[in-house]
């Protein structure tokens, strides 16, 4: 018999032999109505336990086992008081165990998303074929077997070798002490690369990347700066890069907070699509006309009759004082006052 309460129900006989969710997972995973739900559609036994007034639409399968149907769960998050219960989810889409005490998971290779921040793990050599692995702020330092991961999130871990992780799609080093002694050369095929905050000045073999974010570095203009022409999304904000002559075809480009002035080469920006140059010490723009979303926050930009066919434009904090010429632009900011057109 099964009791929750005061109401008591007596299980029923199947032709299949079931074993039955002990209740006290529903306590310790604190289960919502849609983990109830899901397993109704594999059990009778839960199926009865439903408000009369829920319509179960799905198909209901029989299984042998909860073992079975657990891993079919599509988020699982787990605290330290239900780490005993990790076996039961060695197979889940998602499982969040960001800061617990977790520190042995030899078991969970086969997850597709898995939390690990904040944790004590430091071994990971059975992750290598999880999709998506959240090892930030952990004291991991060998990834030498995670290259087969699809994103990869290591900020602020202490890893410096990133020579095997050159097949990644997605790749988060920020603030790590990734060097150009790291291997960064290897990471030329990666899609989405994050490297704010290294130490990372060599970026000449990166120009296939597809969004690179090098903020926060000591990239300047020898070091390589042009090979990253083709990029699409260049970071580049708060570096000592004065130089951007050659970045005419990136499609966003953020150069906030540089040293770019008027002899940078910012006309040669003319068909970025987005150009974020806040703080920076241009002042003519008048080749920016063709720019789509073009912030001059916080410059010394005065004259700006030749942004009209500029769709989204940011003055704020300059001394323009002559918006005449802006008929034509869709969205204006000044001084943080938005005009719509």
């Amino acid at each position: 018999m099964f009791s929750i309460g005061e109401v008591h129900i007596e299980p029923y006989n199947f032709t299949t032999k079931m074993e039955f969710l002990p209740f006290e997972v529903f306590v310790h995973f604190e289960l919502e109505f849609e983990d109830v739900r899901r397993l109704a559609l594999v059990n009778k036994y839960f199926y009865n336990l439903l408000p009369s007034n829920i319509k179960i639409t799905e198909q209901i399968l029989y299984k042998p086992s909860y073992k079975h149907f657990l891993p079919a769960f599509a988020n699982i998050k787990l605290k330290d008081d239900t780490l005993c219960y990790l076996n039961l989810f060695t197979k889940v889409h998602t499982l969040n165990l960001c800061c617990t005490e977790v520190a042995d998971v030899s078991t969970l290779g086969g997850v597709y998303d898995l939390d690990l921040s904040y944790t004590n793990v430091t071994d990971v050599s059975a992750l290598g074929k999880v999709h998506t692995l959240n090892l930030r702020y952990t004291d991991v330092t060998d990834v030498s077997t995670l290259g087969g991961v699809h994103t990869l999130y290591l900020s602020c871990t202490k890893v410096t070798d990133v020579s095997a992780l050159g097949g990644i799609h997605s790749l988060d080093l920020r603030y790590t002490d990734v060097s150009d002694a790291s291997g960064i050369s290897a990471l030329g095929g990666v899609h989405n690369l994050y490297l704010s905050g290294t130490k990372v000045t060599d970026v000449s073999t990166l120009g296939r990347v597809h969004t690179l974010n090098l903020s926060h570095t000591n990239v300047s203009d020898v070091s390589g700066i042009s090979a990253l022409g083709k990029v699409h999304t260049l970071d580049l904000s708060y570096t000592k890069v004065t130089d951007v002559s050659a970045l005419g075809n990136v499609h966003t480009l953020d150069l906030c907070g540089t040293e770019v002035s008027d002899m940078s080469g910012v006309s040669a920006l003319c068909k970025v699509h987005t150009l974020d140059l806040r703080g920076t010490k241009v002042t003519d723009v008048s080749a920016l006309g063709g720019v789509y979303d073009l912030n001059l926050s916080s410059t010394k930009v005065t004259d700006v009759s030749a942004l009209g066919k500029v769709h989204t434009l940011y003055l704020n904090g300059t001394d323009v004082s002559d918006v005449s010429a802006l008929g034509g632009v869709h969205t204006l900011y000044l001084r943080g006052v938005k005009y719509e057109n």
